[in-house]
């Protein structure tokens, strides 16, 4: 098993965001005003949800490059803190022409559009492992199998 490196500082972590916000101002549709784009991952499990207001007020679905899905996997990765694990989520907000703010989410389960079943919180635990103290109350109940079905519809 390769050696895993240090975890990214903020500062680290922010000079890549910043790289990714070029890419995104260099990649959006002309005429964007705002992107918003949600990302979860539990293992392998990604969801994601990518929309862009436009300067006339519209809201658009837009697809995030493939390339920028990777990064976005890499940087959850690279924040891996040993012991500790990793964030949930992500929530990024672009305001042009190039402002951006970025939330992470390391301890509250994800608004899920449809929980990972319990063998991607397994794969989590075998790749970013976590001391017991560390795991959500939320994260242990879904390792035993699915959530209970609350009757709400999403």
């Amino acid at each position: 098993m390769a050696s895993r490196r240090a975890p990214l500082t903020g500062v680290q972590a922010n000079e890549l965001l910043k790289g990714f916000t070029t890419r995104m101002i260099h990649s959006l549709p002309p005429e964007w005003d705002q992107l918003f784009v949600e990302f979860r991952a539990m293992g392998s499990y990604v969801e994601l949800r990518v929309h862009v207001l436009t300067v006339l007020g519209g809201s658009v679905e837009w697809a995030l490059p493939d390339s920028e899905v990777t990064f976005l996997r890499d940087l959850r990765d690279a924040m891996y803190e040993p012991g500790e694990g990793t964030w949930n989520s992500l929530r990024y907000h672009l305001v042009h022409p190039g402002e951006y703010s970025v939330e992470y989410n390391w301890s509250e389960e994800p608004d899920w559009d449809h929980p990972p079943s319990a063998e991607y919180f397994e794969q989590e635990l075998e790749d970013r492992p976590r001391d017991e103290d560390e795991l959500p109350e939320w994260f242990e109940q879904r390792l035993d199998g699915p959530a209970p079905d609350t009757g709400v519809a999403r």
